[in-house]
């Protein structure tokens, strides 16, 4: 598919030139140049100054892989390299599930051994309130016993209503 475009004169000043008309040959579907072999700078080169236009191509992906041109592209380049992108972003992949695995593991020690110091922790409190109400401070040791057993309910309490 060819687009045509007439361009004017290109400097500010200089005589319009005649009427000329220059093909520029979008690329296919498939990623092929059009009728061509010469690269872009070049057919450009080939023209009349005045006659030149300035093609800007920008192209974006968003992933870990690129878009199938650009693999023809890069293979095309290097031969193999496609398949050494492809390899390279699977054991990207094995990795970061590999890595996410390793720390789901760890978060989930890391709450058990929480639960299990706070319980501690809860345990040492209940008995060091019975130790105060033995020794007869009856009010320390019965706020010390009820704001343990609120921090032990707690969580059973919250996660019920879930």
């Amino acid at each position: 598919m060819s687009r045509r475009r007439r361009r004017g004169g290109a400097e500010k000043g200089s005589p319009p030139p005649a009427k000329s008309e220059t093909h520029v040959n979008e690329a296919d579907e498939n990623g092929e140049g059009g009728n061509s072999n010469l690269p872009p700078k070049a057919v450009l080169d080939a023209l009349p100054e005045q006659v030149r236009i300035s093609v800007i191509e920008a192209a974006s992906f968003s992933g870990p892989l690129p878009s199938p041109s650009m693999y023809r592209e890069y293979d095309r380049v290097l031969p193999g390299s496609a398949d050494r992108i492809l390899g390279m972003t699977e054991r990207q992949l094995a990795h970061r599930i590999s890595m996410e695995s390793v720390a789901l593991r760890a978060s989930a020690k890391d709450s058990k051994l929480g639960q299990y110091l706070g319980f501690c922790l809860a345990l040492l409190c209940i008995g060091g309130g019975i130790y105060l109400a033995i020794q007869g401070h009856t009010v320390v040791a019965v706020a010390l016993v009820v704001v343990s057993a609120i921090g032990l309910a707690k969580p059973f309490l919250i996660n019920r209503g879930k």
